[in-house]
């Protein structure tokens, strides 16, 4: 006859097996969720970057060229990185600039408008060297 004790505990050691197991398919799920989701914010990040940056552009361009596997390469068919002097170019169009290389002309500006006072520049970059640099004066006391 069997040992009821016995048959007792071959049921809780299967039981924890099968809860264990169930456990690490679990942390598998979410791990690999978590690595698919931090792909996709740094897929995003260094698109977006590449919009403004040729050296990312060329990186962004080298990195789909060298994919090693077809089904990966065939996923970037057609496509291709923003190109950020395309855009500047577009810009300039569009806002009537004299071109990137004009002296004192900066996005949307009349050519020298602001010469005399950076403050008013419509470049982003610009300005927010300015705002800091402002910030840092203030807070030096008088």
């Amino acid at each position: 006859m069997a040992d009821p004790n016995l048959e007792k505990l071959e049921r809780q050691y299967e039981q924890a097996k099968a809860r264990l197991q169930s456990a690490r398919a679990r942390k598998a799920t979410q791990d690999r969720k978590v690595d698919a989701r931090r792909k996709i914010i740094l897929g995003g990040a260094l698109i977006e970057r590449a919009s403004r940056d040729p050296d990312v552009t060329r990186l962004l361009k080298s990195l789909v060229e060298g994919l090693a596997r077809a089904q990966d390469r065939k996923a970037f068919d057609g496509w291709s990185p923003p190109a950020p002097e395309a855009d500047r170019n577009i810009d300039n169009v569009l806002n009537g600039g004299g071109g990137a290389d004009s002296a004192g002309a900066h996005r949307g500006d009349v050519e020298g408008a602001h010469a005399d006072d950076p403050s008013r520049t419509s470049d982003p970059a610009t300005a927010r060297d300015l705002n800091a640099a402002q910030s840092v004066q203030l807070d030096k006391p008088s």
